[in-house]
């Protein structure tokens, strides 16, 4: 088994992509806050939260998909007893781009809880095909304001999937085989889009593979 990865908190190595808390103009409506610690649903604790802008923004989905993440809802995760590093995700429409721009400017202005950092933006298609003009302008607003955004793609197998049945996605695997189905290997774009979470939290804030004492021999 390989070996698992752990975040080790230091402040010293966190850079963040953030902005002066006087120079945003902080949304009307803030976003419920998460007291209690995330959910442990794998071997070990999660790295990131995965937060969703707005219902319907892929969150249980994301969270299934990428093993490392735990979902946190509609809330920030307030609790520092597990992590607090949040990918914010929304769908790719005009409504999902303006819930996304209303989180990240919560968190700008400082009003999301002590300890958050929001380490990307995860926009999902509101539906198959090309993706109005209006919307692709807009989506370089909103990007004005993380430092990572990535997409993912519109996934017709999802429909006739229960969420346990989705494959997951863990740090280092390798590319998932073309067409694949979604039971047997994450889609290419959820394996790229992980990878680089992954290795943006590695290069920043000090995440190692260590042995693990119960897999080791």
């Amino acid at each position: 088994m390989a070996a698992p990865l752990h975040l080790h908190h230091d402040d010293r190595t966190v850079r963040t992509h953030r902005l002066e808390p006087g120079t945003i103009a902080a949304p009307q409506r803030l976003a419920p806050v998460r007291e209690t610690p995330l959910p442990t649903t794998a071997a070990h604790p999660p790295l990131f939260a995965v937060l969703g802008a707005h219902g319907g923004a892929a969150t249980s989905t994301l969270a299934r998909w990428w093993a490392p993440a735990a979902d946190t809802g509609l809330e920030w995760p307030a609790s520092p007893a597990t992590t607090q590093h949040v990918i914010v995700t929304a769908r790719l429409c005009i409504p999902g781009l303006t819930a996304a721009a209303e989180r990240l400017r919560e968190w700008h202005a400082g009003l999301a809880p002590d300890g958050v950092q929001v380490i990307g933006l995860v926009l999902s298609a509101a539906r198959p095909g090309r993706v109005p003009a209006l919307v692709r302008r807009y989506r370089g607003v909103v990007a004005e304001l993380v430092e990572h955004v990535y997409e993912i793609g519109w996934h017709d197998e999802l429909i006739t999937c229960e969420l346990s049945e989705l494959a997951q996605y863990a740090p280092y695997d390798p590319a998932p085989p073309r067409r694949s189905r979604l039971r047997e290997a994450v889609p290419a774009d959820v394996h790229r889009a992980g990878t680089q979470i992954i290795t943006h939290l590695a290069a920043t804030h000090s995440i190692a593979a260590q042995p693990d004492s119960e897999t080791s021999p």
